[in-house]
């Protein structure tokens, strides 16, 4: 059926073929038929031949009420009265920012939904704020919260970029669906905060290892294989020094992505291990980046690949997935947990899986290797390369080492 658009009500209004009396009642049964269709409850008709349905409420313990009425048009009457009631309802900043979720989540991952909940309790959750109704948010009520949430959170710029973007999307609906005339965001910019915002930036050691920190690891780790060979974790940690790859990244490797034959052998990287936090479960993925990627196999590689090939199938754990043990695939966490254990082992600083990734990348940059070469091993863009991967590991040594040459060429 084609839909009746104002043009063409207008058209037959102005030339007399329906009276306006009509158009008003058909404009109000939409209107109601509407309604209905967002009633997603469900409405039954119980033995007593009443009519009942639940409708939210913030006043009852459980959130939500029954509603019972004679006929099916009374129930259906009831309905729509309490849905008209509902918009010409002051709304709070925090209903709007529910609004506003309720189609964002559809579009985002379980884990990000998640990221949401945890930020909203973050920032506003029992804050005078979140209680806000939309149309006495001002301007200067505004920037009273943004400047009090940076004190008393101590938000970093990317923390703060994050509150802004709520606040910023909730008022936006509120705009675009008429709840307020006009949006006080417009006022504003995310970058004439920062001034107000922590800067900490982490020193290098703890972002990477020095080259004395990876040979104890790497020594530590070669004892502990003799010591007890079918500790799987410990050989993930290695594989990590070995090539910089994102822990979720390891944990997915199956023995079919190696192709060791070829003139030029290498492995491909094509999946990860991700958490689900709504549903507190694993499951493989494609990689960060969506891409999949080839990774160059030396002699030192493929040695490992060996290594740790023999240890699977002599411990009985041999499977698809290359790190597994005999409870199956071994997970992220564990490895994590593992390297940080080895650091407290070796009382260094404790450092994740993460910091193995910057090391290489740092090193071979240091060497003279190009951030679109270490760009495409590594799985980022280049701008991540260099804003976040490339640090200056060289020691003073190498620095001396590189003026004297200077000095020498003279």
């Amino acid at each position: 059926m084609k839909k009746i658009t104002e043009r063409d009500l207008n058209f037959v209004i102005d030339n007399g073929i329906i009276e306006v009396a009509y158009i008003q009642e058909y404009i109000q049964r939409m209107k109601r038929e509407e309604i209905l269709k967002q009633h997603s409850r469900k409405i039954s008709q119980g033995k007593d031949g009443k009519w009942r349905t639940y409708i939210d409420d913030d006043t009852h313990p459980k959130g939500f009420r029954m509603i019972k009425r004679t006929t099916k048009k009374g129930i259906e009457d009831a309905i729509v009265e309490y849905y008209k009631g509902c918009q010409n309802k002051a709304l709070t900043f925090k209903d709007m920012y529910f609004k506003w979720r309720e189609v964002q989540d559809k579009m985002v991952s379980g884990n990000t939904a998640y990221k949401y909940n945890t930020d909203y309790n973050r920032f506003f959750k029992d804050k005078e704020f979140e209680k806000q109704l939309l149309t006495e948010i001002t301007e200067d009520k505004i920037k009273v919260f943004f400047h009090g949430s940076i004190k008393e959170n101590c938000l970093t710029k990317g923390a703060f970029k994050k509150l802004y973007g709520y606040v910023d999307n909730t008022l936006k609906k509120a705009y675009r669906e008429k709840y307020i005339t006009e949006n006080p965001m417009i006022y504003f910019e995310c970058k004439q905060f920062y001034r107000y915002c922590e800067e900490k930036e982490k020193p290098i050691e703890k972002q990477v290892y020095s080259e004395e920190e990876e040979q104890k690891i790497i020594g530590l780790l070669h004892l502990e294989y003799e010591r007890k060979p079918q500790y799987i974790p410990n050989y993930v940690v290695e594989l990590a020094y070995l090539t910089g790859m994102r822990v979720g990244e390891l944990v997915a490797l199956k023995w079919e992505d190696f192709h060791l034959d070829e003139k030029e052998p290498y492995f491909v990287i094509s999946r990860s291990e991700k958490y689900n936090r709504m549903t507190k479960e694993y499951f493989i993925d494609k990689t960060k980046n969506q891409k999949e990627r080839a990774f160059p196999v030396d002699n030192t590689i493929k040695d490992f690949y060996h290594k740790i090939h023999k240890v699977q199938i002599q411990n009985g754990f041999i499977c698809e997935w290359m790190f597994a043990n005999e409870e199956g695939r071994i997970h992220a966490p564990v490895v994590s947990s593992c390297i940080k254990n080895k650091c407290g082992q070796l009382g260094i600083p404790k450092r994740g899986i993460h910091a193995f990734r910057k090391t290489l990348n740092s090193r071979l940059r240091c060497e003279g290797v190009s951030e679109v070469i270490m760009s495409a091993i590594l799985g980022h863009s280049v701008q991540v390369n260099r804003t976040y991967y490339t640090f200056d590991t060289s020691t003073m040594k190498d620095k001396t080492d590189i003026v004297a040459k200077i000095h020498t060429c003279g």
